[in-house]
């Protein structure tokens, strides 16, 4: 009876949310629901991040984002208690990292579970928005949540995983649109939480399927993607040694062909990208592709500054004697995040070999201007393939004469670079060796 009381009071839209953990992923949620009306409280353990947020500053970059923040719906806190005890709703969207042995890391969701059971969960639904491990609904949420409270889930409480599937930079325009897959142990559990997403577009699809499936959708989704990249990166690597252009190739295999789509080499990484692989095989005791592409991706980074450092010696340097401009620090195109960035390691990497490096990324706060990174730049590495780097070679002034121009992704013309004096290098390509 609880529960259908909690059922027709999501209905009437007349629910108050809770979102824990709003970073990237909570805070376009967070002014999603609040845009539709709904009372969301935005928790979080940063009082300067929640104190940012009260003050109407957005700490990321995020399209359509300033359209509906600030929104009076939308309340920053990091009293959880006080908000999990006002709410009906409470949506997890908490960090999900790996440990040093790159194993599951639950002490946030242990601690967010800690928080939240010192309320009456009663009546309530948690939904699980956070990328787990398989099981990780039905063997730690629900279980540790009945344990503390003595409720059980289908009766007092309401428990569901909806995995966020949204691209950075794109993330309220894909929340109204995107179907939302719930795994759920009940069915009332479902059509609360089904009731919940409906509220951002009454015409959004729901499709319904178990925890396990949903949590392992989620990772497949985002493997999938990564192993793509990898493969690749690894053709990449075999056309460089049979003197060839990988990107060439691809462009020529994707052309009118109706089943095209394969992906160019280039740095791979990220938050999802680089850790999921993890979390979908953390029960396999024996190896497996997914770890193979993990190691291939996260060597293209040192792979880039090795050939770049063989360059400078043939002239007679040494990296720890060259300035070295980096352009792009965010792990993607477009976005100014800089987590399990590849473009980062390659910075990282050039450290270790005291090289004189600046570091421009026109999405990233703090950055080196173009300019003064470019500014008698022994070699340049064109590391993300940024909109604002199309063309780039055309405009690029004040470099030393043969500065090495290293493109990892294929997006500078060569005939141009090599007209305006650049030793031109590109990934995958084994046409361009200088």
């Amino acid at each position: 009876m609880a529960l259908q009381e909690l059922l027709e009071k999501v209905k009437s839209g007349r629910y108050v949310m809770s979102v824990i953990g709003v970073g990237r992923v909570g805070l376009p949620l967070s002014v999603a629901f609040a845009s539709r009306g709904v009372r969301v409280y935005g928790v979080d353990v940063s009082a300067q991040h929640v104190q940012n947020l009260r003050e109407g500053k957005i700490p990321f970059k995020e399209d359509l984002i300033e359209k509906f923040f600030p929104n009076e719906n939308f309340i920053p806190t990091t009293d959880s208690i006080g908000a999990v005890n006002q709410s009906d709703v409470i949506i997890l969207t908490i960090g999900t990292p790996l440990t040093e042995h790159t194993r599951e890391d639950y002490s946030q969701l242990n601690a967010v579970l800690d928080g939240i059971t010192k309320v009456d969960l009663r009546n309530k639904i948690i939904i699980m928005r956070s990328t787990s491990s398989p099981g990780t609904l039905e063997n730690i949420i629900i279980p540790n949540i009945e344990k503390r409270t003595g409720l059980k889930c289908g009766k007092d409480f309401a428990a569901a995983v909806c995995p966020e599937r949204i691209v950075e930079g794109k993330a309220l325009e894909e929340l109204w649109i995107l179907p939302e897959f719930i795994g759920v142990k009940d069915d009332t559990s479902f059509e609360v939480a089904k009731e919940v997403f409906l509220t951002l577009n009454k015409d959004k699809v729901i499709l319904k399927t178990t925890p396990k499936s949903a949590e392992l959708g989620k990772l497949f989704t985002n493997v999938y993607r990564y192993i793509n990249f990898a493969l690749a990166n690894e053709f990449g690597l075999l056309a460089e040694f049979h003197g060839e252009d990988a990107h060439e190739i691809i462009n020529m295999l994707n052309y009118k062909y109706h089943r095209g789509g394969l992906p160019r080499p280039g740095l791979t990484g990220g938050p999802c990208l680089s850790k999921d692989g993890y979390y979908l095989i953390s029960h396999l005791n024996f190896p497996d592709f997914i770890l193979f592409a993990w190691r291939l991706n996260e060597s293209i980074p040192k792979y880039v500054v090795n050939k770049v450092k063989r360059e400078l010696e043939k002239s007679g340097k040494q990296l720890w004697q060259s300035k070295i401009a980096v352009l792009g620090r965010a792990f993607k195109a477009n976005i100014d995040d800089l987590r399990y960035s590849p473009a980062e390691n390659i910075v990282e990497i050039l450290k270790t070999e005291n090289a004189d490096i600046y570091a421009h990324d026109p999405h990233v706060k703090g950055s080196h201007s173009l300019e003064e990174s470019v500014m008698d730049a022994d070699a340049i590495i064109l590391a993300v393939n940024h909109n604002e780097f199309k063309g780039i070679e055309n405009s690029l002034q004040g470099y030393k004469q043969n500065c090495i121009l290293f493109d990892c992704w294929g997006m500078i013309d060569p005939l141009v670079a090599e007209k305006r004096g650049f030793k031109y290098m590109r990934f995958g390509s084994g046409k361009h060796k200088v």
